[in-house]
């Protein structure tokens, strides 16, 4: 099976992380790295377009980012200046693409553009930087204040958020908003022609008011009008898009329905709202199971993978140890929710672990944990980082495809490549950078001395260190890695390993 796959941008959770996936009988052919964006760069939109033409000849299937159609990448879609036809007209190459490769399976997804909390610019216009906050709570405001539940103190906020945003701000912020808007409702009028075999709607970055959640109701509304529910899923999600459809597009090449069956290490669990999304755990996995291409069961006798989400029974964003004290330490069950992974296993079920207690890194105590029952090259996936949603789609991918294919060392390595960024990086290194080399390189978290500079190296250094003390059974498949920034900041990292074959599954139960 081939399958070409247009990523949402650059980064490697959008172009590296799928070619890493364990091997199910699929390549994938992506657009050479020359022709993709930088961050704000958008990238080339004409070859993108004829790359696109050019690979789908003879392809079984395509996944498409249509924001990279479209914008050129992810961050441009909240830059561009475009007029609403043209991009219209954009989106109408894919009718030809349709007709000219009618055996084609089509898969697409396209953003509901987001709106931060904090006053920020690093990928939003420069102007975020000194009002996004205000921005934010301008559309949260306009969103209340519509369902006849805006609060007096909110009220009285108001005139102040107001007066921050300069009128011209607020004018190419909102003019945006809508012709991104009115392009993804065009979309759905190309799915209703029967452009695309699958198509969903992923919000980026989300909160229950605000401008995202009103384009959301929109969008919804107009589905709703078409009874296209159970055709277009809209869920909170982003980067972790592009791995659940090359999920659908395996699954159903095979003719198979993964049936996967969820468990939470705390009662209240399911029932929590996770930072940067608008509804609860429980709620995503639905949808992210069923976009997938699985089918959820509510028993592990009968499921083939058990999502074992490690969850607390609240995710308070940046929280203190004191904070942690009731939801993490005191309602969540740790000890049990571990036996049953080591059930799971004994049962021969294949075994997922989303990680999702902490936004934007691991666990350290599950992960001490599943070190200490020698677990950690015993579950067949794993992820801990950015969303709760970038964290599910991952290890649902991952499983999925290991279970189709049972390419072991590509899940080996893709499960330590997780351990290495999500653990030694996001939960350590990173921090231990920002605190030490950034600032001793005379640089910002947002602006480094180049993708291969000196804080790189100390990251590099920093990490190699932290996993061969805490962690030696995974260092010890692992010979040299190489690390760059991708987009010159300390926030992600592409980490490139060289592994050796130490550490692969030994017992026939996890195969």
């Amino acid at each position: 099976m081939r399958i070409v796959y247009l990523p949402l941008d650059e980064r490697p959770c959008n172009y590296r992380f799928p070619a890493m996936m364990p091997n199910a009988g699929a390549s994938l052919s992506l657009p050479p790295l020359s022709i993709m964006g930088r961050k704000k760069r958008p990238a080339n939109l004409q070859a993108v377009a004829s790359w696109l033409k050019q690979e789908s000849k003879g392809a079984d299937a395509a996944v498409i980012a249509l924001d990279t159609l479209l914008y050129g990448g992810l961050i441009p879609s909240r830059l561009h200046g475009e007029r609403e036809e043209a991009l219209c007209a954009r989106a109408d190459l894919l009718r030809a693409l349709r007709r000219e490769n009618p055996a084609l399976r089509l898969y697409a997804f396209q953003t509901i553009m987001r709106c931060p909390f904090y006053s920020l610019s690093d990928e939003e216009p420069d102007y975020y930087a000194e009002c996004g906050a205000e921005i934010h709570l301008f559309g949260r405001y306009r969103h209340k204040e519509t369902l006849g539940i805006l609060t007096e103190a909110e009220r009285a906020d108001d005139e102040r958020v107001r007066a921050k945003i300069p009128p011209q701000a607020l004018a190419d912020y909102t003019a945006r908003r809508r012709v991104n808007l009115n392009v993804l409702l065009h979309t759905i009028e190309l799915f209703r022609e029967g452009i695309f075999d699958g198509f969903l709607v992923a919000q980026d970055d989300s909160a229950p008011y605000g401008f995202t959640s009103m384009d959301q109701r929109e969008v919804r509304a107009v589905i709703g009008n078409y009874a296209l529910q159970s055709e277009i899923p809209v869920y909170p999600a982003a980067d972790d898009v592009g791995m659940t459809l090359l999920c659908r597009a395996v699954n159903e090449r095979l003719g198979v329905k993964p049936k996967i069956f969820a468990g939470y290490a705390s009662a209240k669990g399911p029932f929590v709202v996770p930072a940067f999304e608008d509804r609860s755990v429980d709620a995503t996995i639905k949808n992210q199971i069923r976009a997938a291409g699985c089918v959820r069961v509510y028993s592990l006798p009968e499921c083939d993978i058990f999502l074992a989400v490690n969850v607390g029974s609240e995710m308070p964003y940046g929280a203190t140890e004191e904070q942690r004290e009731v939801p993490y330490h005191i309602e969540r069950n740790l000890p049990e929710y571990l036996d049953r992974i080591e059930y799971a296993l004994a049962a021969g079920k294949k075994v997922a672990v989303a990680d999702i207690a902490y936004p934007s890194s691991s666990d350290l105590e599950l992960i001490r944990l599943l070190q200490k029952r020698g677990l950690l090259l015993k579950i067949h996936a794993y992820a801990g980082w950015n969303t709760s949603s970038n964290t599910l789609g991952t290890v649902i991918c991952e499983s999925c495809l290991y279970l189709a294919g049972g390419d072991e060392r590509g899940n080996r390595d893709f499960l330590l490549h997780r351990y290495y960024d999500d653990v030694g990086y996001c939960s350590h290194s990173r921090t231990w950078i920002d605190e030490h080399a950034v600032p001793e390189n005379g640089c910002t978290v947002f602006e480094l001395d180049g993708e291969r500079g000196k804080c790189v190296a100390a990251a590099k250094t920093e990490l190699l260190r932290y996993m061969r003390e805490n962690y030696p059974e995974l260092a010890a498949c692992v010979d040299d890695i190489d690390v760059s920034a991708p987009w010159n900041r300390t926030f992600e990292m592409d980490f490139i390993l060289k592994t050796n074959e130490n550490g692969l599954y030994e017992n026939n139960q996890n195969k």
